[in-house]
């Protein structure tokens, strides 16, 4: 991956965070956690979920609280966060409007307990004009997918 590459992503649990941490050692790419105000999710992952489904239904996304470097240094945004409902979480939602003015290539990634769902076609219905390209996507429990073998071919179609 010979790109300006800035790894952007959310993790209420950590699960999120770690993968991050991977693909930042790996690429040396830059790295931001998106954050959002403290008192918008509990630790209550069921909580999370139906403030989440609220969101949704009433367009009320999170307001982010993290602020972004200029983007106009990159060519590919890696942004990850966690699976919720088999979707986008809304932060990460709140992220893709923020960046409506990037360029270059965005490639997501995501954690979750569970398969994908619709993550990747809803990350790009979220998306708007963004160029997205093909995801990378880990287990968090249960049987991982996770592998460093795994990881490195994902970056290398990047």
């Amino acid at each position: 991956m010979a790109r300006q590459a800035l790894i952007l992503y959310y993790s209420q649990f950590g699960n999120t965070a770690k993968l991050a941490g991977q693909i930042h050692e790996a690429t040396s790419a830059d790295i931001v956690r998106v954050k959002v105000a403290a008192n918008v999710f509990p630790l209550d992952m069921q909580e999370t979920g139906r403030i989440y489904q609220q969101q949704r239904k009433n367009h009320d996304l999170p307001k982010l609280v993290t602020d972004l470097p200029n983007l106009s240094y990159y060519d590919l945004l890696l942004i990850g966060g966690p699976v919720w409902n088999e979707k986008v979480a809304s932060p990460i939602l709140s992220l893709l409007q923020r960046l409506q003015s990037f360029t270059g290539e965005v490639a997501p990634f995501s954690t979750g307990w569970s398969e994908t769902g619709n993550y990747q076609q809803d990350f790009i219905n979220h998306a708007g004009k963004l160029n997205v390209t093909d995801g990378y996507h880990i287990l968090t429990h249960g049987t991982p997918t996770f592998s460093q073998k795994s990881l490195f071919s994902w970056l290398r179609k990047l």
